[in-house]
């Protein structure tokens, strides 16, 4: 993958908005890491204060608008961000590509699949706890617009690796549909990894597949650059794992919610795991 998509938004993360941090500062640091290769980056319009006190759902719909816009038709690695660009991302992608039946690899110590509502009534009420559940087709009325293809992912094509942190709603759908799941404690050692990839890719068969990756699904212990970190994490050999098992068939690859602090060690991680994925041809 030779072209980079950098998202400047961070506003759709957390109860609180981050309105000029976290990670909106990303896609600029992971630039200064790999300059000489092709950049698109989509910047977010100005703080309106007052929009995002009334309606997250309604400015992250702005970004989102850029997003599917933006999104270029050959394969690509995506730098966010927060996990909530994953929508527009992929639904630019799932528009695309119509008629093939597009999955997606999670990697994130969270479910991302509620409801706006459900987020607002059991959770943080932020857009970047919702876009799973939005790319299925069940979430804020203008995100969906966006679509040509509904519903963009269906239950059978997600595959969530590294979740631990979630509430009712979320897990309570995982199991109905049973989607596919292995939390961080059951990828606790190699064996564990390679059982877990193989049985996705078998699953894939032939089909197309993005992988998104969350930083915060890698234990806080080990990269504490991230806005919403949850203990018991992968540990950075399994992440490693499963980015170089998942990076060379990939349509595209996402990197989000990377917060940078100057932390050596995370800024190393990043650098690394980039790497794996730009040299995956």
């Amino acid at each position: 993958m030779k072209h980079i998509m950098g998202i400047e938004y961070g506003r759709g993360a957390t109860a609180v908005v981050v309105v000029n941090g976290g990670p909106a500062l990303a896609p600029e640091a992971v630039k200064k890491m790999y300059p000489n290769f092709d950049w698109t980056t989509v910047v977010a319009d100005a703080y309106d204060a007052d929009l995002c006190a009334h309606d997250r759902f309604g400015d992250c719909f702005q970004i989102q608008k850029k997003i599917v816009a933006a999104t270029p038709d050959e394969p690509h690695l995506m730098i966010g961000g927060d996990h909530s660009v994953n929508f527009g991302h992929f639904t630019a992608l799932a528009n695309k590509l119509p008629d093939e039946d597009l999955c997606l690899i999670y990697i994130d110590a969270h479910l991302d699949i509620h409801t706006p509502e459900s987020s607002r009534t059991q959770a943080s009420g932020a857009p970047h706890g919702t876009n799973i559940r939005a790319l299925m087709g069940d979430g804020d009325a203008r995100w969906l617009s966006l679509q040509t293809k509904r519903p963009a992912l269906r239950p059978e094509n997600i595959f969530y690796l590294g979740a631990r942190s979630y509430e009712p709603a979320e897990i309570n759908f995982v199991r109905e549909h049973n989607i596919y799941m292995r939390s961080s404690a059951d990828l606790q050692t190699p064996d564990d990894w390679v059982y877990a990839a193989d049985e996705i890719l078998h699953r894939l068969g032939t089909r197309p597949y993005v992988v998104s990756f969350d930083f915060d699904a890698i234990d806080p212990n080990i990269f504490p650059d991230v806005l919403v970190p949850e203990k018991n994490g992968l540990s950075a050999q399994a992440a490693e794992y499963f980015i170089r098992k998942f990076a060379p068939d990939a349509h595209s690859f996402e990197f989000v919610e990377y917060a940078p602090s100057g932390n050596a060690a995370c800024t190393e991680i990043v650098k690394k795991f980039v790497g794996i994925v730009l040299d995956s041809d």
